[in-house]
């Protein structure tokens, strides 16, 4: 990883990777891109799914997928309906999902495409 990482890796933060070299003093412009990049998609996603948070107070909606220890850490659900997540795309890759509903199968993960679909 000699630059970074655009891509969101699970289990480490869930959030890109820039690589600062203290030595390379051009390399502040890119953690400065990289932050300024995310606190956008972050409040674009939040402007998205504004309208809908009132009609499902039930769901939670997040900038990124869910990392698997939050997941772990819920409690079983006594409620009569399971918890529900719902982040940006992509879907999770199947080993994860599997994982993740592993971990935590009384929660419903969904992207908000899926999500959206599931609604009509």
């Amino acid at each position: 990883l000699r630059e970074g990482d655009r891509r969101s890796i699970p289990y480490m933060g869930n959030a890109p990777i820039v690589r600062m070299n203290p030595g390379e003093r051009n390399r502040r412009g890119a953690v400065i891109e990289c932050l300024l990049e995310e606190v956008f998609r972050t409040y674009l996603w939040r402007c998205r799914v504004e309208r809908f948070r009132e009609k499902h107070p039930g769901v939670l909606f997040t900038a990124r997928p869910p990392e698997l220890i939050a997941l772990a850490a819920l409690p079983a659900s006594k409620n009569e309906t399971d918890p529900a997540i719902v982040y940006p795309e992509p879907p999770l890759g199947a080993d994860e999902a599997l994982l993740f509903e592993t971990v935590a199968p009384n929660v419903r993960l969904w992207t908000l495409n899926e999500w959206l679909d599931g609604l009509q």
